[in-house]
């Protein structure tokens, strides 16, 4: 029987959190629960470190002792930025990454490289759908969006362009940009993840709804 390839996951948690009045995304309670506590929950046994501020290293070292490990990243250069570090820095072996505002029931452990899927939360809208008579309707349409989480196996060609992408830009650089550049050498497939809930901003993190234990 072939043995499963290494996995660890990466929390990536070191951005500004603006739309949160600067708390770490970790730190905010959803439902009733630390978020770390979500990420806790849904990593189960395998190992699992985050990304952050340096200024908040000791907050959540402190509150989320479970973590494998805390690194810090200092420069407000976008997820690109804080995966690198995290991917320079972390054992060898594929790397899941999660955002810190993705709440997850369970983190997928299917192997390969891939992009976490799921529809997205939207509201009620009045749009143009071509499969309904007369074209025009009003409901919440489904749309298939990133919903923060991933899998590379490659960390070579992650690091380089993870590093590329840091060089060529004074901006912050997105995961978008990672998964084009990384998708022409190493396929990336779409993963549908079901129970997908964001936390990323005061009003998501108010319809957030506890996940019933089973």
């Amino acid at each position: 029987m072939e043995a499963r390839e290494p996995t660890v996951i990466v929390i990536l948690a070191a951005g500004k959190a603006s739309r949160l009045g600067g708390t770490n995304k970790l730190l905010v309670e959803a439902a009733g629960l630390p978020v770390h506590e979500w990420h806790r929950r849904a990593a189960g046994k395998q190992p699992t470190y985050a990304v952050v501020r340096p200024d908040d290293e000791k907050a959540v070292l402190s509150a989320a002792p479970w973590l494998a490990g805390v690194i810090p990243h200092a420069e407000a250069d976008g997820p690109s930025g804080a995966l690198l570090s995290a991917s320079t820095a972390l054992p060898e072996g594929a790397l899941t990454v999660l955002f810190a505002d993705t709440l997850l029931p369970q983190v997928p452990t299917q192997e390969g490289d891939w992009v976490g899927v799921a529809t997205a939360p939207w509201r009620i809208w009045d749009y143009y759908d071509a499969s309904t008579e007369g074209g025009w309707t009003r409901g919440v349409p489904e749309v298939l969006v990133c919903c923060g989480i991933y899998r590379f196996t490659n960390r070579e060609l992650l690091n380089d362009i993870c590093y590329d992408l840091k060089l060529g830009s004074t901006n912050e650089v997105h995961m978008a940009d990672v998964l084009r550049s990384y998708a022409p050498h190493q396929p990336l497939t779409e993963l549908i993840v079901t129970g997908w809930q964001d936390a990323g901003d005061p009003d998501a993190l108010k319809r957030v709804q506890p996940i019933k234990e089973t």
